[in-house]
């Protein structure tokens, strides 16, 4: 068997932090990640932000961005459309990981359909064209993600799991447990630990340090739930700890040049 060089084999985002993420066949990409990559959030009252580490449902709302317009779907509730000439548009202060800073409000029509589905009051917030959300550590600008533009996987990395917990696991993990935005085919299990530069379509991208991962990887994506035993958070923590004590799976990107990458497009190692 002849074998495939590394290439992309999947392109997600995720318009609504931890809502189920979208597949693409073409990605346009800049400094802050994939366009339209985390511009929204849900934020309870207080500015506190809201995923599915504590509210696993979050993964299974749908959404799709129009032109103009934001449809948010969930099961069992009417679909919601949203205009973003409607916006309101206010600052409101929210924080991602302790980093603080002013978000902007849509609609009391959002915010009544996010407090619908999560049983508590939220609102659901935006962020413009530019993020208002510097990062110091990184000294980048990023959107709602948790700290960097793009993650990326390996297929080998998944593969390698899913191997190890064969007999002890009724189906294989899939891919969006683990919420990458590039996925890459070709590769040995964990190749991408050692990749620095890469050059994929017309956009270059760091490699800066690999994702520590959470209680967000034990939800079922198909139901919105958490999966039984913490796994498998609690298998990779048998071989994939770091020297920081926490658990590592996936690549932290940011942008070297911004550009459109498309599935297939080949993944050029440059360091």
């Amino acid at each position: 068997m002849i074998a495939t060089p590394p290439h992309v084999s999947a392109l997600y985002r995720y318009p609504l932090k931890s809502c189920a993420g979208e597949f693409l066949e073409h990605a346009d990409v800049q400094r802050e990640g994939v366009v339209g990559d985390r511009r929204m959030m849900m934020s309870r009252p207080d500015g506190r932000f809201i995923t599915a580490r504590t509210h696993p449902r979050l993964e299974l709302i749908q959404v799709q961005l129009g032109v103009d317009t934001v449809t948010l779907s969930f099961p069992g509730q009417p679909d919601l459309e949203l205009s973003r000439g409607a916006y309101d548009l206010a600052p409101f202060s929210t924080e991602v990981w302790g980093d603080r800073f002013d978000a902007l409000t849509t609609t009391r029509e959002a915010d009544a359909w996010c407090t619908e589905v999560l049983g508590e009051s939220a609102h659901l917030l935006c962020i413009g064209d530019h993020s208002p959300r510097y990062r110091q550590s990184i000294e980048q600008s990023v959107g709602f993600a948790d700290g960097y533009p793009l993650l990326l996987i390996g297929e080998g990395s998944l593969n390698d799991l899913n191997e190890r917990m064969a007999k002890s696991q009724a189906r294989p993990h899939s891919m969006a447990q683990f919420r990458p935005n590039l996925v890459v085919a070709g590769s040995d299990a964990f190749a991408e630990d050692n990749w620095q530069r890469l050059r994929i379509g017309e956009v270059e991208l760091a490699v800066m340090e690999p994702c520590s991962r959470c209680a967000m990887i034990t939800v079922d994506p198909l139901t919105g739930t958490f999966l039984p035993g913490k796994e498998p958070l609690k298998t990779l923590a048998t071989y994939r700890r770091g020297n920081n004590g926490k658990v590592l799976f996936g690549q932290n990107l940011m942008v070297v040049k911004e550009g459109r990458l498309s599935l297939g497009d080949k993944v050029e190692i440059l360091a």
